[in-house]
């Protein structure tokens, strides 16, 4: 008995050794997996969102599901209730930061997922007209509520004049495509924003965001600047769903920046055929998650 219990040492040492080690990993997954506790308006409705992450790939697997009714209600001027999930760049081999934070990665700054924009006293059938046809600047202002949210929990002090995170370069171009759930709606464009990236833990910053991407370090060699500018290619899909009440919407985004060498980065351009790929297979659908 004796010898049994000091083998229990040594066994119990030689398994916390990785459980430390890959702490930030853990740490990660169990920030996100609670994520899915809190409330959250397509919750409350009863409707759920599938993506298919393939195997290999270096998104997240967890799907990150966050309430940004506040944040769109803030863009719109008035009130909706609104649901995104998303996947980002997961950890990668070091496990003290995720590849959404590391420039050295295919998968730095890019998302991609889902929304739900439910029927309001104020706005009806979300992101269309009265006709039918794509409000484009809806669709932008999916994506400035998610930025604000994002670039907030990474403290980012940037704003453009007119108040946004987000601005338009170039023109959004528009069509229409036939899925087996229906036809939809397609804005392609692309933005200027920044980079939530910044080395070290800064006191403004929100936990969670620490727990999910991890902290880079002070001393990262990376050849970019704290929150640098970056331009975001990407596209929105919405289709309006009457027996819902809602909007349901995907999209996905890419950057591209020019780093302190003067050079123009555009390996995340790489992910295109990827993210196109994972939105094929999105499924909105009636139920509540297992969690």
């Amino acid at each position: 008995m004796r010898w049994n219990r000091l083998l229990v040492i040594p066994a119990a040492a030689a398994a916390a050794v990785p459980l430390w080690s890959n702490r930030r990993f853990f740490t990660s997954k169990a920030m996100l997996l609670a994520a899915h506790a809190l409330p959250n308006s397509a919750r409350k409705h009863g409707l759920e969102v599938s993506i298919p992450i393939p195997k290999g790939s270096g998104w997240i697997r967890p799907t990150l599901h966050v309430d940004i009714g506040d944040a769109l209600s803030e863009v719109l001027g008035y009130r909706m209730e609104a649901t995104a999930f998303s996947h980002y760049g997961g950890f990668n081999l070091s496990k003290v930061h995720s590849d959404f934070v590391n420039p050295d990665s295919e998968y730095y700054q890019a998302w991609v997922g889902a929304y739900y924009v439910f029927d309001g006293e104020e706005r009806k059938h979300y992101g269309f007209d009265d006709d039918g046809d794509l409000v484009t600047a809806e669709a932008l202002d999916l994506v400035e509520a998610d930025q604000r949210m994002a670039l907030g929990d990474f403290a980012c002090p940037n704003w453009f004049p007119d108040g946004r995170r987000l601005r338009l370069n170039g023109q959004m171009t528009t069509a229409t495509i036939e899925r087996s759930d229906g036809l939809w709606w397609r804005a392609d464009g692309k933005v200027d924003t920044w980079s939530g990236y910044h080395r070290g833990k800064f006191p403004e910053g929100k936990l969670p965001h620490y727990w999910g991407s991890g902290v880079v370090p002070k001393d990262a060699p990376h050849p970019v600047e704290n929150y640098h500018p970056l331009t975001l290619l990407g596209a929105v899909f919405l289709r309006y769903r009457p027996e819902w009440a809602a909007t349901c919407g995907m999209f996905y985004v890419i950057p591209e920046y020019v780093d302190n060498n003067g050079e123009l980065v555009t390996k995340g351009l790489g992910l295109k055929n990827e993210c196109e790929s994972i939105l094929a297979d999105v499924t909105f659908r009636e139920g509540r998650p297992p969690w």
